[in-house]
């Protein structure tokens, strides 16, 4: 009975004392919450990178849509980063197909001498020469043949220059003596034939002579032996004199042949003079064509680069190199009116009209700044001849950037339509 009343402090000591498996429950308790704080921290980065490829979406995204509403509207000044025409795979719907296949065509180009920039390389066979002397400078307005820069190779080839020409004078003074020389011999062949036959006559006469007196008796045999070898004699050396004088006598180009030879030898000394005069050519660069120095892309003492020494166009007829979308192209035509504005230009505009349409399909190079913009589209080369006023001031900007505007006219027949 006794035992099982309690006293006051022993149900407090119970009270105060732990169960048994108290930590065993503690520690359940952290594994618990830890896990719930596991997923709430990773939905929580998850929202994150949800807004923030949202976020980003919209800033790519956004400029693209407004640029296929704004595409047409050009304003002056807005240089490069003038909203443009957009492909026709980018657009997101037929209605926005249709809208792009009316009004102007708009797209990006850059400014170009007519013919386009020519990038002027040493002339062949200059070898491991390095630049001597640059006679121009930027700007500067040549001819064709003008001579550009010269290189440390001309030295060597004055001198064969020189050498050749000291040839050549001895070689026209060997002829003028060979033809005195020949003239001269000639004439003294010429007498001695002369002689010969005179003296042939003269033996002639004496062998008839003494024939005739030996039939009288008054010459003997001997007499008339004698007078046959004189005559036989004298008839060698004329025989001999005359095939002498063939060698005087006009050859195939109706020229002695002594002559001849000389002459030949002056032609080879002048075809050397001749090829000295073109080898300086390889110790100096020559202008291509007439135009206007762009660019100079080394200086004296240096190896001339690989691209060229320099560049230069004809500036003085500026032209405009276009490059629009492929399925822009079928609404434009040669003759069409085109403007052309850039930040650098100021308001007014460049004028001018489409003079030829590529047929080469190729890759866009000139883009906008709009991060936005397809580097990958496909484009033709479109040409526009500036007018006489914005060639002057365009000149002053080669390789520019600009937006330009192609007016279409009303009545020009869309894409894959009837008229």
């Amino acid at each position: 009975m006794s035992s099982s009343i309690h006293s006051p402090e022993d149900a407090t000591v119970s009270n105060t004392l732990p169960l048994a498996d108290n930590g065993k429950d503690r520690s359940s308790s952290k594994i618990t919450q830890r896990k719930k704080s596991s997923w709430a921290l990773n939905g929580l980065i998850a929202a994150s990178l949800l807004l923030i490829g949202g976020v980003i979406g919209l800033y790519f995204q956004g400029p693209a849509i407004r640029a296929v509403f704004d595409w047409t509207k050009l304003e002056p000044g807005a240089g490069a980063r003038q909203p443009i025409a957009l492909p026709v795979e980018r657009v997101p719907s037929p209605e926005r197909v249709a809208a792009m296949a009316t009004g102007d065509v708009v797209s990006l180009g850059r400014l170009q001498p007519a013919g386009g920039i020519v990038s002027v390389a040493l002339p062949q066979g200059a070898g491991d020469a390095r630049i001597d002397r640059i006679l121009v400078d930027d700007g500067d307005v040549v001819a064709k043949g003008d001579v550009l820069a010269v290189l440390d190779s001309l030295v060597l080839f004055e001198s064969a220059l020189t050498s050749a020409e000291s040839s050549l004078a001895i070689r026209r003074a060997a002829l003028s003596q060979v033809k005195v020389q020949v003239a001269a011999a000639e004439a003294e062949l010429r007498a001695q034939v002369r002689g010969a036959e005179a003296s042939l006559a003269r033996t002639e006469r004496e062998l008839t002579r003494v024939t005739s007196l030996l039939g009288t008796g008054v010459s003997t045999q001997a007499t008339l032996e004698e007078a046959e070898r004189s005559a036989d004699t004298a008839r060698a050396d004329l025989d001999r004199l005359r095939a002498s004088m063939t060698r005087y006598e006009p050859g195939p180009d109706d020229q002695q042949v002594d002559i001849a030879v000389a002459t030949a030898d002056l032609a080879a000394a002048e075809a050397a003079v001749e090829q000295a005069r073109r080898d300086l050519d390889r110790a100096r660069v020559l202008a291509p064509q007439d135009g206007a120095i762009i660019e100079v892309s080394a200086r004296a003492g240096e190896r001339p680069p690989a691209d060229g020494l320099l560049r230069m166009g004809d500036t003085a007829r500026m032209e405009a190199e276009l490059e629009v979308f492929q399925t822009m192209v079928p609404r434009v035509a040669v003759g069409q009116s085109v403007s052309l504005v850039s930040g650098v230009l100021g308001d007014e505009q460049l004028t001018g009209t489409v003079s030829r349409i590529g047929t080469l399909v190729g890759r866009q190079s000139v883009t906008a700044d709009d991060p936005a913009a397809n580097t990958d589209a496909r484009v033709l080369l479109v040409t526009v001849s500036l007018d006489e006023a914005s060639s002057l001031r365009a000149a002053s900007y080669v390789n520019l950037e600009v937006v330009a505007r192609i007016a279409v006219a009303s009545d020009t027949p869309e894409e894959g339509g009837g008229p």
